[in-house]
């Protein structure tokens, strides 16, 4: 007796044991949890922050447009000759005539002194002389210009004055880019909200859908007991029994279409969440009727001023107008002021600077008419970013319309379903009473039963669309955290 209270012992404390690592690996999700999930694992989302990330380096270097741009270059240079300034053809043409203005005085003064000029042997050989002299006397008329090995470093500095208006607009449109990105971010997160809260509602619906299945299937085998049991004493005939069979056998494919169905949204929620697929998660909510269906004005109001594609059209047409500024800009001049700094005077020529400032103004005259064709392209782009902005309005309006009238469909067929599950419940008490008296048929009884079953997953229908088109309502509403609001107060958290 002590053995067997010992095995009973056991096999309870195996029992507890698995029961207890079963829960320990099994997730349970709430809807907060599930989309806090999947807005920190969603690689879009990833990748947008990162697009966001760049653009807010994009915008720091716009900045630098406005700040002078200073460079250091440094060379190192081996010429095959030395650079030579040679001016030797011009001084010997002054030896030249220096010569024979020489001659001609030194003739002149032996005529003086002796009365007879020199002979033309005697001025060749005085002009001879002469030129030795002023060769000697006079240096080389050549002088290296540039060394056959030179080093250079020179720092050259610009400032940008004024470029038409250039930069200013390049700051505008590099800061429209930033708001842009954290824009699409925020829409990416909206959809993940979105898709989110839809395989969610998906999975609850048919958690849903198959306790309701189990349920009827339940009362179809309790039916079958019955009629196989009255079979038995003789009460009704066989066409009841094999009814009430066909029945069960119904009631078990449906049950698991949907059970296969809800696997398949399980696995879609795991992919969204992005864990892996063979993970267990266990979800308790259910759909909960709460009326959170605000007036139309408010929602069309909070999109008007919210809803992210506005948002990101209207950053677009300003950056489409700061493009025009860009291209405007080619029609006026541009001015800058720079200066340079020889670091190696000793390397430079005699006609170089050792530094230097100045100012630039430059404008353009013609260009072949592509200034102009470029600034109407620009002109044709605000225009058509307009017109988009309007089409866009028109069809957040529409939207928003269609998903307040879907909610709104959807929340009054789920009220109108009350009454008839009611109904059904009732239809189907009255006639197992029938059928346990001999008084109705197996028909009837499954008739009745697949009303109820039919009215009860029109009812979660309802409510899963309701809450569907209430998602769709908020998150294009440009409001999706009032999803989570909603469901939490449905579900009374």
């Amino acid at each position: 007796m002590k053995l067997i209270n010992k095995s009973n012992l056991g096999l309870v404390l195996l029992g507890f044991i698995l029961q207890f690592s079963i829960q320990l690996h099994a997730q349970y999700l709430t809807l907060e949890d599930a989309v806090t999930t999947a807005l920190k694992n969603n690689p879009k989302i990833k990748q947008y922050s990162e697009k966001s990330a760049q653009k807010k380096y994009a915008d720091m270097e716009a900045w630098g447009n406005f700040l002078p741009k200073i460079n250091v270059t440094a060379s190192y240079t081996h010429l095959n000759d030395p650079l030579i300034l040679d001016l030797n053809p011009i001084r010997e043409v002054i030896i030249g005539i220096q010569s024979g203005n020489q001659a001609e005085l030194t003739n002149i003064y032996n005529i003086i002194q002796n009365g007879a000029a020199l002979t033309d042997q005697q001025k060749a050989y005085a002009a001879q002389q002469a030129s030795a002299q002023l060769n000697a006397a006079i240096p080389s008329f050549d002088e290296i210009f540039k060394d056959q090995d030179y080093k250079t470093a020179t720092i050259v500095g610009v400032q940008p004055i004024f470029m038409g208006g250039k930069l200013l607009a390049a700051k505008k449109f590099a800061s429209d880019e930033l708001d842009a990105s954290e824009v699409e971010l925020r829409k990416t997160r909206d959809d993940v909200i979105q898709e989110t809260v839809n395989n969610y509602l998906t999975v609850v619906f048919l958690l849903d859908v198959v306790k309701t299945r189990e349920n009827v299937l339940s009362g179809m085998k309790r039916h079958e007991a019955m009629a196989e049991k009255l079979l038995q004493q003789g009460l009704i005939a066989n066409y009841n029994m094999l009814r009430a069979k066909v029945a069960v056998a119904e009631a078990e494919r449906n049950l698991f279409d949907d059970n296969n169905k809800l696997e398949l949204s399980k696995t879609a929620l795991k992919s969204m969440l992005g864990i892996q697929e063979d993970a267990d998660i266990q979800i308790r909510d259910s759909l909960v009727y709460s009326d959170n269906l605000g007036g139309f004005n408010s929602y069309l109001d909070k999109a008007m001023d919210q809803q992210p594609v506005l948002k990101l059209i209207s950053l677009k047409k300003d950056a489409a107008h700061q493009k025009y500024n860009v291209e405007r800009s080619k029609f006026l001049p541009q001015a800058g002021l720079f200066g340079q700094y020889e670091m190696y005077p000793q390397y430079l020529s005699c006609v170089e600077p050792r530094w230097a400032v100045g100012i630039q103004v430059s404008l353009n005259i013609f260009n072949g008419f592509q200034d102009y064709a470029n600034l109407q392209t620009a002109s044709h782009l605000e225009d058509e970013v307009k017109y988009l902005e309007a089409d866009a309005v028109r069809n957040i309006r529409l939207l928003i319309n269609k998903d307040y009238k879907d909610a709104a469909n959807s929340k009054e067929r789920y009220l109108k379903t009350d009454e008839s599950i009611s109904l059904a419940k009732e239809n189907l008490r009255l006639n197992e009473r029938r059928f346990d008296t001999g008084l109705g048929t197996s028909l009837e009884v499954i008739d009745a039963q697949l009303s109820l079953e039919k009215n009860e997953i029109e009812s979660k229908q309802s409510l899963y669309d309701y809450y569907k088109s209430l998602t769709a309502l908020n998150v294009n509403a440009g409001n999706p955290e009032e999803v989570l609001k909603i469901w939490n107060k449905a579900e009374g958290k």
